[in-house]
């Protein structure tokens, strides 16, 4: 039987996904960017893990049905990296978790809720995690059978099997390539989730940030003045998804609801008044502002600033310029503001930290000079970091891969 001790768990849960940083610069986008800042998180995790690749990320891929081969060897490389070594499509087939019948044809919904129930079972078996007592809930077209009654009531208690509308499972229907990264990366993010629990800690993690990643202290600095007590957190913190409005919305309420400090709902509601979904730099900088006029205890000075892209007589250029005095620079270095591209959670936690940090609200223990923009040596050593992490998983995929042909 395999065992995954604390050391193996550790290391796979801080090595698991390539993380970006902090804001205010363009520079790490080509290294870490895969373009999918807009898709659904378990399509834009699942393309960080493997389980599917950016350029596959269309609707005439996704909406393709997915083979009982393909799907089991998604399967298994998703339990490669919860610390089933060198699992691979031999291994399901050894286990019971699947067989080698007709493996070219496609799956249906059905067998593969009952695939992840068996490779839920094993990683319990096997000391991953600790599968929960869970009771499971019958569909009109599928029956939970009794040895599947705890593994299914634990996917169905994580949301890691949603269902179709009327409670129908489905049960019949060809799983899609969509389906199926979604039932995995759920999957997987509920067993990380229940790993990382399992784990030490100073309280507030999350399975793809490392407990040491410097954006780990603004998260925490947020948190102490309130910004999580309306918005959720999930288990991940997925830093390079684009952060919806009503997100930044609940958060700037709960800071304001903990500092107790009244505020102008109408302003607020003013600064997305598009209705689009996500927040565009051009709302950042405004929110900001926004916290900086209502917080501030001292005079707020401005400074100068040359974006060849703002308008001198636009309400961003008077936030930027308060920004600026306040040492919050929002620009890219090509002399850039970009008003229109969305805001990514990397850099609004940061942002937001650097404000609160300026009005007080939040620790700067570190003495960080908020003046002294990141250097070229800052940015070229966070980037071999990530490229190791990349490599490191990368090779983990790739000898499955080649385990499975």
């Amino acid at each position: 039987m395999i065992k995954a001790d604390k050391h193996t768990i550790a290391g796979i849960l801080l090595a698991v996904f390539c993380v970006a940083v902090l804001g205010g610069t363009g520079i790490l986008s080509p290294i870490l960017a895969n373009g999918l800042g807009s898709a659904p998180r378990e399509l834009r995790l699942g393309a960080e893990l493997g389980l599917i690749e950016a350029k596959q990320c269309n609707n005439k891929f996704l909406n393709r049905a997915i083979t009982k081969r393909e799907f089991a060897n998604k399967t298994a490389s998703m339990m490669n990296m919860l610390g089933i070594h060198d699992c691979k499509f031999s291994t399901l087939c050894e286990n019971g978790i699947t067989d080698t019948y007709r493996q070219n044809n496609p799956i249906n919904r059905k067998e593969a809720v009952e695939i992840m129930a068996r490779a839920t079972l094993y990683m319990s078996a096997n000391n991953i995690f600790n599968l929960p007592k869970a009771e499971p809930s019958n569909y009109r077209d599928y029956k939970v059978q009794e040895k599947y009654s705890r593994p299914i009531g634990y996917l169905q208690s994580k949301f890691v099997v949603r269902g179709l509308p009327n409670n129908y499972l489905g049960s019949k229907r060809n799983l899609t390539q969509r389906e199926a990264v979604y039932f995995l990366y759920r999957l997987y993010e509920a067993v990380s989730s229940d790993m990382m629990t399992s784990i030490p800690n100073e309280g507030l993690c999350f399975i793809d940030v490392p407990l040491d990643h410097p954006i780990m202290d603004s998260i925490k600095n947020l948190t102490a003045a309130g910004a999580f007590d309306r918005a959720i957190l999930r288990p991940s913190f997925d830093g390079e998804s684009f952060i919806v409005q009503d997100d930044l919305t609940e958060i700037v309420g709960g800071i304001f609801d903990r500092s107790g400090v009244d505020y102008d709902i109408l302003r607020l509601q003013t600064i997305f008044s598009d209705k689009e979904e996500y927040t565009t730099r051009r709302q950042m900088a405004l929110i900001l502002e926004f916290l900086l006029d209502n917080l501030s205890k001292n005079n707020i000075n401005t400074s100068k600033v040359d974006y060849i892209d703002v308008n001198p007589n636009s309400a961003e250029y008077s936030a930027l310029s308060k920004l600026a005095g306040c040492g919050i620079n929002l620009g890219y270095d090509n002399k850039k503001f970009s008003a229109n591209e969305n805001v990514t959670w990397f850099e609004t936690v940061k942002l937001l930290d650097d404000t609160l940090k300026y009005v007080g609200l939040t620790s700067n223990s570190k003495n960080v000079n908020m003046n002294a923009p990141a250097d070229k040596e800052d940015f070229e050593r966070l980037k071999n970091i990530l490229i190791s992490k990349k490599a490191k998983i990368r090779s983990i995929l790739s000898k499955n891969k080649a385990n499975t042909k």
